[in-house]
This record gives structure tokens, sequence and C-alpha cells, in this order.
């Protein structure tokens, strides 16, 4: 079994190097099977699956992006 851990990194005002918090951890069993667990919720196991492709989707082609938003101008926010 493989344990990676999933971080993030923050950075406060005055510090000189970020702070890597853990979140959680990702187990790859020895037949590939893969589980994330959250510190978020304890006791829970979140499978991972390949995305199968949608209805007209090419096979390893990267779904659409949603278009961005600048979110500092309220009049471009979209609803």
């Amino acid at each position: 079994m493989k344990y990676q851990d999933l971080v993030v990194k923050k950075t406060w005002e005055g510090q000189e190097k970020p702070k890597w918090l853990t979140v959680g951890t990702i187990r790859t069993t020895d037949d590939g099977k893969q589980f994330i667990e959250l510190n978020l919720f304890p006791d829970t196991s979140i499978y991972v699956f390949d995305r199968k492709p949608r209805e007209g989707q090419v096979q390893n082609q990267a779904p659409q992006q949603a278009p961005s938003v600048n979110l500092d101008n309220q009049e471009e926010i979209p609803f």
C-alpha cells in the first residue's frame, strides 16, 4: 500500500516561507485502487475512479473548461 499526503499551501503576511498544511491522504492499494481520506471527514473513504467519457466526447479528451469570471468587477458576474 502506498500513502501520499494531500496538502494546501498557506502564506501569511510577514512570513518568509509558506506553511504546508496536511488536509488528507491518498491510499493506493497494491492492485492500483485509490482512496482519499480527508481530515475534514474522519472515518470516511472517498473512492477514486477514472472519468467515463460523456456521450460524444473523445476518449482522453479534457472536458471543456468553464469560462473565467473576474469577481472583483461586480458587473461581470453572470447572475
